[in-house]
């Protein structure tokens, strides 16, 4: 498959989730939010989860030559590469994230069951691997054969933050800064799982104490 063709694939892909999107936050207001986060909303973003990773998995059955080699870990990584990863990785871990979103928890939290939880949490994570394999793998590279490295990142960035456009000012903000790193890693280390990671590493931090509130204590001492 020609570049041209991959890159009108991959954009139409993008518009119908950015449509999916826009549409689930229409019929259900906030619940893409993560202040928002209970167990009435999981079906909606278990939606949003099983048809986004359809959507972004579409591609490979296409025949397309895809940059599977950015699911490889690379063979080397140098001193350099393997300091400033975890530089960012601690730097990331110790941010006052709750200042920045300005979460809000509800002080009274219905009990949900463990299955229910731990299929939100598994399906939250296929989708943020898929989610970084389309962005910073195909989207990534692609336009970098076509407009430049240079320009390839700023479409990224501009793409990544547009898809996040309903949720909070701060965390549309943030996009920007966390999209830029995830490209230059990325290009760095010639691997999507340094963005896959740092990405994972985000969404614990801002959802499992409120996914906690929702297993009992006996499930969560298994746990």
């Amino acid at each position: 498959m020609k570049n041209t063709e991959l890159i009108l694939i991959l954009v139409l892909s993008y518009t119908v989730m950015l449509l999916m999107i826009a549409v689930v936050s229409k019929l259900r207001p906030g619940v893409t939010l993560h202040s928002n986060l209970c167990p009435e909303n999981f079906g909606a973003l278990n939606f949003l989860h099983i048809t986004g990773i359809v959507i972004m998995l579409i591609v490979p059955f296409m025949g397309a030559s895809l940059p599977v080699f950015l699911f490889s870990f690379p063979d080397k990584i140098s001193i350099g590469q393997a300091t400033i990863f975890l530089l960012c990785f601690f730097a990331i871990a110790l941010f006052p994230w709750k200042d920045f979103s300005n979460r809000h928890h509800r002080t009274e939290q219905p009990i949900s069951s463990l299955p229910l939880v731990l299929l939100y949490a598994s399906l939250r994570s296929v989708f943020l691997v898929s989610y970084e394999w389309f962005f910073r793998g195909l989207l990534l590279l692609s336009f970098s054969l076509w407009f430049g490295v240079g320009w390839a990142v700023l479409v990224n960035i501009s793409l990544y933050t547009l898809m996040h456009v309903h949720k909070k000012k701060n965390e549309v903000i943030g996009c920007i800064p966390f999209g830029l790193l995830a490209c230059v890693f990325t290009l760095w280390w010639q691997s999507v799982w340094p963005a896959i990671i740092l990405h994972l590493e985000i969404t614990i931090i801002h959802e499992w104490p409120m996914l906690q509130k929702f297993i009992s204590p006996q499930n969560q001492a298994a746990l």
